[in-house]
């Protein structure tokens, strides 16, 4: 047993006083040694989490940051009801088109070229018979372009045309031709809402004017055109509209008003050099009405009338 300084051996008191205090210094060393023990594993985790240290071409050492996930690509716009959604461009969509007919007797009232100062005059004519037609319009006139939301909110179905409808721009290559068609649709689609699937060639897909410009081009557009979603409509019937200005309407009524045709594609244009196309109206959906047509705006379940390619 150990001594005091002053010689005498310690008393009971000042042994356990000391006990204690060893007590005391031994359980400060397990709580300093616990903490560090947790250091340390706290220092490996975050060593072992670090970013990667990688040397540079210049021999200084950089930090490698995760890269952040590419973002997903936005979902594409959906039209806000079923007739939209029908009528919309879609990639996508798996269409039965009709191309041998629908088998009811239907006629598709088409006009090319608007809108312009006779779209509403048509649309009056199509209202005063509660029937619609199918509008293939082009860029021409801005400031008409109003009345597309006015023919498609009656009823109507609206088609791409062309935004210049000038051969020797639209027909010089397939990049021209697909830029014009998304310079009309996005037109289009500041009216109703969405880019339309239905479209029709300038001078239709039987047009030999364009080999001026790019020989063979109609023949890869034939294919081109519905491969990227849309279906392109010719006619098989004309109202001979085109033929000059303000044609007549009793010969516009008589080129107009056929037999024999189960499904007719009657193509005419709304322009403003046509006022006499829209007082011809009449009697040729009379001449229809008598024979037991129908009338129908062009949807995926009419009739596509295709001509022969000849470039």
């Amino acid at each position: 047993m150990a001594r005091g300084s002053n010689g005498r051996r310690p008393s009971a008191k000042d042994q356990q006083r000391a006990a204690r205090g060893l007590l005391v210094v031994a359980g400060l060393l397990c709580l300093a040694l616990v903490g560090g023990v947790g250091a340390l594993y706290a220092l490996i985790s975050s060593a072992a989490s670090a970013p990667a240290l990688t040397p540079a071409e210049d021999g200084v050492v950089e930090i490698l940051q995760d890269e952040e996930a590419p973002e997903e690509p936005a979902e594409p716009e959906k039209p806000a009801d079923d007739r939209a959604a029908d009528l919309a461009l879609d990639p996508e969509k798996k269409t039965d088109w009709a191309f041998d007919g629908t088998g009811e007797k239907t006629v598709y009232l088409t006009f090319d070229d608007g809108p312009s100062d006779n779209t509403p005059r048509v649309l009056e004519v199509l209202g005063r018979y509660g029937i619609n037609a199918t509008f293939f319009v082009t860029g021409h006139e801005p400031d008409k372009a109003h009345y597309i939301k006015d023919a498609y909110e009656a009823g109507n179905s609206i088609g791409l045309h062309s935004m210049t409808h000038n051969y020797d721009e639209i027909y010089v290559s397939e990049e021209a031709f697909f830029s014009d068609l998304e310079a009309v649709g996005n037109m289009v689609k500041e009216q109703i809402g969405f880019v339309p699937f239905l479209t029709r060639f300038p001078g239709g897909a039987s047009n030999t004017i364009s080999a001026n410009y790019c020989p063979g081009i109609m023949t890869a557009l034939a294919q081109d055109v519905p491969a990227r979603g849309y279906q392109y409509y010719d006619w098989n019937v004309s109202s001979g509209d085109a033929s000059g200005t303000n044609v007549a309407v009793d010969t516009l009524v008589a080129d107009s008003c056929v037999e024999g045709y189960t499904n007719v594609m009657l193509l005419f244009h709304d322009s403003n050099t046509k006022d006499t196309t829209p007082d011809a109206l009449p009697q040729i959906i009379e001449y229809y009405l008598e024979r037991g047509y129908k009338f129908e705006p062009i949807t995926r379940e009419a009739f596509v009338c295709h001509h022969g390619v000849n470039n």
